[in-house]
């Protein structure tokens, strides 16, 4: 067969749905959705409709209405009254609560049910302001106190009042070695003044310091490197909160699932301390099962040992078989590897690909030093040895020995890694790749991916809009010239949900062997550039099970230019999302908005795995 190396990049005619309007018309839908904070279901909230009316003060009464808003989200109360009435009534006295906590202890609150919706009436009355302000705690303890934030005038709110306790307590806790840390206070309403005086009170209590430590209950984990965790040195100044911090640090080396704490009563202005441990079990076992439409039926296998060496070791060992790819890894996590801020990992995998386009053995071996510079920001280097036989459609094998040497830099400011509900995150790798065997073949491979999650937690469901965008170039050497399975490809399940896995991007173009029959295109080849862009709107309608609208768009090119534009193919879809204690499990069914004449896209693709998308 004559087989022409020529790459097109394949442009169909295009339906008359845009795309862009759709992304706009799902964004605006989202965005309508946080502008609604009263929007509800019918099927899935049975409490009444209600209004909030506070003349002359919209600040306080839009503050009202959401804090109301989150009382029903959580009230097991509220779900138990079935008359509109009882409802008022019980939440007139939330209102009336709320209205003393912000300094209103005159408030008046009147409500009414009209055809099933309540409408209350809020009257706050002045506000009460502090007349006098003192803490008393022992004159040793006064130096350098700087005060609760609080002064004579300011209205006496509920919230700023509690965290005077705190500033209070962490001062202590800083700048003193008490042996208990107690405080409260007394606010006594005036109410012929509309006035209150507020006096914080710190309890007497001897100061001491650090004598012994001990750990019990270990049987397997080293005592000494327990002990470094601990950051309690003999005769320094003693405090709960490094006790609590103690605990805490403990918890985070993941071996230790339960720690209680005793101090012993102080003999000499010393305390010993003893902390009794529960060690985690080190050793986990998993099966799983799976389906995609992309990749058919799948299994895995793992174990896992958390504590190899006694010092939080790690070791995994982890296969997966599926109808295109079979896989056995290994991998060593050193936790702390020479400095508390820094990790290293070592990698050992092996496995067969059989894509369409081409088929790929691969045995890889490499290291990584990972270093967290900030609490958000990690650094790693590592070095990686591939050895390689790919087979591409219609060519012969090749034998490769790839060393790289990858260098990253990832930002994460998210507030969960599975499902994350705000923050974002920016992840930036550049991987050198030489061949070992003289064949001259060198590139590079550099990919960015960012991704932004905002929720309206004020809201009902708490929507999420979550956005993912990655664009990828290698750089260096023809696209032809990088091994196949080096290539980048888009489609599938974490890529473009409703094209088939790496269904998109350039294609050969092979000239029939039979005179005046038309020319036909290999399977995708992958390309040196990648742009994915996917945007999802999330929504949790109770504490198990939430739902998912979602947006992408990508392609792959042979040229190493990325781009965000008309080119690229766009699949829509929806999801279920069953919340589990370890992560969200989730189904999704996508479908392409452009079915590629000849090319025998499907009409859907379907999804089931664990983890959010992105």
């Amino acid at each position: 067969m004559n087989i022409c190396k020529r790459i097109v990049e394949l442009r169909l005619p295009r339906p008359v749905t845009c795309p862009s309007a759709l992304a706009l018309l799902l964004f605006c839908c989202l965005a309508t959705s946080v502008a609604q904070p009263a929007f509800a279901l019918p099927f899935l909230d049975s409490l009444p409709k209600f209004k909030i009316r506070v003349s002359e003060d919209r600040a306080l009464q839009d503050w009202l209405r959401e804090q109301v808003n989150e009382q029903r989200k959580s009230s097991s109360v509220l779900k138990a009254y079935e008359d509109p009435l009882d409802v008022a009534r019980y939440e007139r006295g939330t209102l009336e609560k709320l209205l003393r906590s912000r300094g209103y202890y005159d408030g008046r609150v009147r409500q009414t049910v009209t055809d099933g919706e309540i409408l209350y009436r809020v009257v706050p009355g002045p506000v009460y302001r502090i007349k006098t302000l003192e803490v008393k705690m022992p004159p040793r303890l006064r130096a350098g106190f700087p005060g609760v934030g609080l002064k004579p005038g300011d209205p006496l709110e509920a919230e700023k009042v509690t965290e005077g306790v705190g500033l209070i307590e962490k001062y202590l806790g800083d700048h003193a070695c008490l042996l208990d840390v107690d405080v409260n206070y007394k606010a006594t309403v005036i109410h012929s003044e509309q006035a209150a005086r507020l006096e914080y009170r710190v309890a007497e209590s001897p100061e001491v310091h650090i004598g012994e430590v001990w750990l019990e209950g270990l049987s397997t984990v080293n005592e000494e490197y327990l002990r470094k965790r601990l950051q309690l040195k003999p005769g320094a100044c003693f405090s709960r909160r490094k006790v609590d911090a103690a605990r805490l640090r403990l918890l985070r080396t993941n071996l230790i699932a339960g720690v209680n704490s005793e101090v012993s009563e102080p003999v000499d202005g010393v305390v010993n301390i003893t902390f009794r441990l529960l060690e985690r079990n080190h050793r986990t076992v998993r099966l799983g099962v799976g389906y995609t439409s992309d990749e058919g039926a799948g299994v895995s296998a793992g174990w896992e040992h958390r504590n190899v060496l006694g010092r939080g070791e790690k070791i995994e060992v982890e296969t997966r078989i599926n109808e295109v790819k079979q896989s056995l890894k290994n991998e060593l996590l050193v936790p702390r590897f020479f400095r508390d801020d820094q990790d290293f990992s070592a990698k050992a995998e092996a496995s067969n690909e059989e894509r369409d386009s081409y088929q790929a053995k691969a045995l890889t071996i490499g290291g990584t030093i990972s270093r967290r510079h900030t609490k958000h920001r990690t650094f790693s280097i590592g070095s990686e040895l591939k050895f390689s036989e790919v087979q591409e459609e219609g060519e012969e094998s090749e034998n490769y020995r790839l060393l790289a040497f990858p260098v990253a830099m990832k930002v994460d400011t998210t507030d969960n890694l599975l499902d994350a509900h705000r923050g974002a995150t920016a992840t930036m790798e550049v991987k050198p790749y030489l061949d070992l065997k003289g064949t001259g073949t060198r590139f590079v491979k550099n990919t960015l991916v960012m991704t932004g999650y905002l929720t309206a937690e004020e809201m009902r469901f708490d929507p999420t809009l979550a956005l993912r965008i990655k664009a990828g170039v290698i750089s260096g050497i023809d696209n032809l010239d990088i091994p196949a399975d080096e290539r980048f490809y888009a489609g599938g399940g974490g890529s473009v949900r409703g094209y088939s896995y790496q269904a998109l991007g350039p294609r050969r173009l092979i000239e029939s062997e039979v005179p005046g029959e038309p020319a036909t295109l290999s399977d995708p080849i992958g390309g040196r550039a990648l742009s994915e862009i996917s945007l999802e709107g999330r929504f949790r309608f109770t504490d198990t099970w939430g739902g998912v609208l979602f947006l992408d768009g990508g392609n792959a090119y042979a040229d190493p230019r990325p781009r965000f534009d008309s080119s690229l193919y766009w699949g829509v879809g929806l999801g279920v999302r069953y919340m589990t204690s370890f992560a969200p499990l989730r189904f999704d069914v996508a479908f392409p908005l452009e079915r590629r004449e000849g090319l025998d896209d499907s009409a859907y693709q379907i999804y089931v795995s664990l983890g959010q998308a992105f």
